[in-house]
C-alpha cells in the first residue's frame, strides 16, 4: 500500500503524509485493497471521530486512474459501514480556494460518488506550518 502512496507523491500526498500519517493509519484504520493478480493498485481507510466514519485515505496507482478502482473502493466501504447501521460518512479535502489542479479531479471524483460540500475550514499542515483550506463532503449511505 506504501509504494501505491508513494507513486502520488508528491503530486496528492506531502511528505508528511508519506512519511507519518499514511504509515499510521495503514496500521490502525480499518480498510481495503483493490489488487489485480497479488499486486495492489489502490487502497482506502476509514475512522471514526467524535461518532462519525471518516474516509481517511484513498489512493491508486496512477498508471490505474479513471479504471473506476477508487469508485469501487468507496462502495465496498459504504457497504461495510452499512453493516455498522452508519447512515453517511465524510471526506476532508483540499478546498476549492486552493488553486491545485490535482485536487480538482479529487473533488469531481467525490461528488460524483454522491458527496455533499459542507463546509471550508483553516488547518496548518503539519509538516510546513503552511495554513491552508480544508473542505468538508459528507455522503448518505443508502
Amino acid at each position: 500500500m506504501m509504494s501505491v502512496a508513494k507513486s502520488l507523491h508528491p503530486k496528492w500526498f506531502n511528505d508528511f503524509a508519506i512519511n507519518k500519517s499514511i504509515p499510521l493509519a495503514l496500521r490502525v484504520h480499518k480498510g481495503f485493497v483493490a489488487e489485480e493478480k497479488g499486486k495492489i493498485l489502490g487502497f482506502i481507510t476509514y475512522n471514526s471521530r467524535e461518532g462519525t466514519a471518516e474516509l481517511s485515505w484513498i489512493g491508486v496507482d496512477p498508471e490505474f486512474h479513471h479504471k473506476n478502482i477508487g469508485k469501487k473502493l468507496v462502495k465496498r466501504m459504504e457497504k461495510e459501514l452499512k453493516k455498522f447501521g452508519v447512515k453517511e460518512f465524510q471526506v476532508d479535502t483540499l478546498s476549492e480556494t486552493e488553486e491545485y489542479e490535482p485536487y480538482e479531479a479529487t473533488r469531481i471524483f467525490y461528488k460524483k460518488l454522491g458527496f455533499k460540500f459542507v463546509r471550508v475550514r483553516k488547518v496548518k499542515d503539519k509538516g510546513t506550518g503552511e495554513e491552508f483550506d480544508m473542505a468538508t463532503y459528507v455522503k448518505n449511505i443508502d
